[in-house]
């Protein structure tokens, strides 16, 4: 089975020492700007496939770069969209520069084929690759660019934040929480900072990817986190930004976000993970990566319910078996990093290969989870809460954290505030702008669980939230008792 794995590595193109991946791409036909930067500084790839509803907005956000377009260039490279993208594209080349289109002569079945083409033509000093349902804050290439520039590294990342029908939320806490840095090693990397690395919120230096022959694997899923991570591998320090700079689209009607978690999907991200996993040294930066991969697929393939792979005991036991065919060289435990006592547990059914026990510690805290979530029932013991336990011989598994409001007096909260997790702090930030304007609380610790927060004199009970904090970056709203 080893070598039927290794020959996958080959077909789907992973092998870093082989270039056939630059003569497999399809033709394409391009058009282009009447004025164009002869060196810019940063090449900006856009893959499309059927995104025309979010086109303008994103091309809006790249041609109002405050960077000026006289140092991009704008690649967006259409698969043979059916639904009149280039209609949307094309006056954009009529009125502004530095926009070239690459429009596929066939389709590839995923965005790795034109970001690849984006690669093999690109000419700026530094590389972005955008999704062409996302969007950029107006600062954001001139940020990203610069703070490459100062540190000379050859990957920053910065602040992210998610669109959801309107709604913004912050994603991938640890790019922003842990402020700014330069030539940081990526094995002084947190867990937290593998749960989030696509495309969104990276620049790389062009020359980072071309000395490493670095691209995207042929096929539909994983191709962009195996991508960033082996950028990261080489680059070895990274820079690391503050101020937020793209926005990713998640709106629940986009046609352009997978709604198919099926059996392909698990075995592409398997497939990926066991490359990395062969191909880099055991450290700590893989080890971290690997376990915050292995949790999110443990969620979708053990425990979530409506995907494309119907859930069922015989479900849990492909689970494990294609765990055991990918990653059976795996030589550290994983559940530590990861975030809650519901995935700890199911991995642990998983190493005994218990699959019944499995399946029925799933059935049975899926009634828990219920019960805590619809009627608010839980169990306390000392200073952690627990969901219902149901039945004695049950696994006991912990609410990651509970707080809430005990009075309000003078501007000030008195809080009771439970968790197995270390404390940070306390967080108050608004409900429609939570990145721009998120503020540390003045707090007391008044005792083990109890703790008073100091609120700022314009705070506003509707339009603000006020956010606990934890060491993992996890965070829980507070609630009115």
């Amino acid at each position: 089975m080893f070598e039927a794995v290794q020959q996958e590595f080959e077909t789907f193109q992973y092998n870093l020492e082989n270039k056939t991946w630059q003569t497999t791409l399809p033709s394409f036909h391009l058009a282009y700007s009447a004025v164009r930067a002869i060196q810019p500084k940063v090449s900006v790839i856009i893959a499309n496939f059927n995104n025309a509803p979010y086109l303008k907005k994103m091309m809006d956000s790249l041609v109002n770069q405050t960077i000026g377009l006289e140092h991009l260039q704008i690649m967006f490279i259409d698969d043979k969209s059916t639904d009149g993208s280039l209609d949307v594209i094309m006056p954009y080349i009529e009125n502004y520069d530095s926009i070239e289109v690459y429009a596929l002569d066939q389709n590839t079945g995923g965005a790795h084929g034109p970001r690849n083409v984006g690669i093999l033509n690109a000419k700026g000093k530094y590389l972005v690759y955008l999704d062409a349902d996302d969007w950029y804050d107006l600062d954001a290439l001139r940020y990203l660019s610069q703070l490459l520039d100062e540190s000379g590294d050859d990957f920053a990342v910065s602040g992210l934040v998610q669109s959801r029908n309107g709604e913004i939320s912050l994603k991938s806490k640890p790019y922003f929480y842990d402020g700014d840095f330069k030539n940081r090693s990526i094995q002084d990397l947190p867990a937290e900072f593998y749960g989030w690395l696509g495309p969104q919120a990276i620049m790389l230096r062009r020359a980072l990817v071309i000395d490493n022959n670095l691209h995207f694997v042929n096929q539909r899923v994983a191709d962009d986190v195996t991508f960033f991570y082996e950028a990261m591998r080489f680059s070895k320090t990274i820079t690391q930004g503050s101020q937020l700079t793209t926005y990713l689209n998640r709106d629940a009607d986009n046609v352009g976000l997978s709604k198919a978690i099926n059996r392909n999907f698990m075995i592409s991200w398997l497939r990926a993970l066991s490359y990395i996993n062969q191909t880099f040294p055991d450290d700590a930066s893989k080890e971290r990566f690997l376990s915050r991969r292995i949790e999110w697929l443990i969620h979708d393939f053990c425990l979530k319910r409506n995907i494309g792979y119907k859930y069922s005991k015989a479900r849990l036991q492909d689970f494990k078996s294609q765990m055991d065919l990918y990653m059976g060289s795996i030589t550290f435990d994983p559940s530590p990093y990861f975030r809650n006592d519901f995935r700890k547990t199911t991995w642990q059914y998983l190493t005994k290969n218990d699959i019944s026990g499995l399946h029925r510690f799933i059935f049975l805290f899926s009634v828990r989870w219920v019960l805590n979530r619809k009627l608010k029932m839980k169990t306390r013991k000392q200073n952690t809460y627990y969901y219902p336990q149901l039945l004695k011989r049950l696994t006991r598994t912990r609410l990651d954290a509970y707080a809430h409001v005990e009075s309000c007096t003078d501007g000030k909260l008195e809080i009771s505030a439970f968790s197995y997790k270390k404390m940070v702090g306390f967080e108050v930030r608004s409900i429609n702008q939570p990145y721009t304007t998120r503020k540390q609380l003045v707090c007391q610790h008044l005792s083990d669980n109890k703790y008073q927060v100091t609120l700022p004199d314009d705070y506003d009970e509707v339009q603000n939230r006020i956010i606990v904090n934890f060491d993992d970056y996890s965070e829980i709203c507070l609630r009115s008792r």
